[in-house]
């Protein structure tokens, strides 16, 4: 695919019985993008298909399709503590190389956010220092920095730091 317009990008709820979708554009974005991710392709690949089954009963995924492709995806959950549950915890944003800069992930985020406001109070996330540009767009939804965790994540190229961040949603 070589151009993504933008009024062609579809954004929809992944169902449970769709976890072969799921797994193949978690596995693409962890192939491509392996720093972005508490994950690796490694242990997600080895994963049975029944495990994308349970997390996509367990969390909200929403999958950006153009042209009948998944270019992307974006997955929160509720905090299950009996006093964080007032709040979401967005996980596995993700946009293909292709379609980046074409408002895939601003669609999938909005999806997410309004999805949000029905439930939750707050949404947290967690974004690699270095991406810039997804913390542009957070930034652009009004997510708020207000912390940086040092040594989050470690792989084989040494230690990221997680820029943590927060949207209040109106209730």
């Amino acid at each position: 695919m070589t151009g993504v317009d933008r009024g062609s990008i579809g954004i929809r709820r992944l169902a449970s019985d769709e976890a072969l979708t799921y797994r193949q554009i978690r596995l693409a974005g962890l192939k491509e993008s392996p720093s972005a991710f508490g994950s690796t392709h490694a242990v997600e690949a080895e994963r049975p298909l029944e495990a994308f089954v349970e997390r996509l009963s367990t969390s909200v995924v929403f999958a950006a399709e153009v042209a009948g492709e998944v270019l992307g995806m974006a997955g929160f959950k509720r905090e299950t503590g009996a006093k964080d549950r007032h709040k979401g915890f967005v996980w596995g944003m993700y946009v293909d190389p292709v379609a980046r800069g074409h408002g895939v992930g601003a669609a999938l985020l909005k999806a997410v956010i309004d999805h949000a406001e029905t439930e939750f109070e707050h949404l947290t996330l967690a974004v690699t220092k270095g991406n810039a540009p997804a913390i542009a767009l957070y930034e652009r939804f009004g997510f708020v920095t207000y912390g940086v965790e040092p040594r989050a994540l470690k792989g084989p190229d040494g230690y990221d730091d997680e820029v943590l961040m927060a949207l209040f949603l109106p209730r």
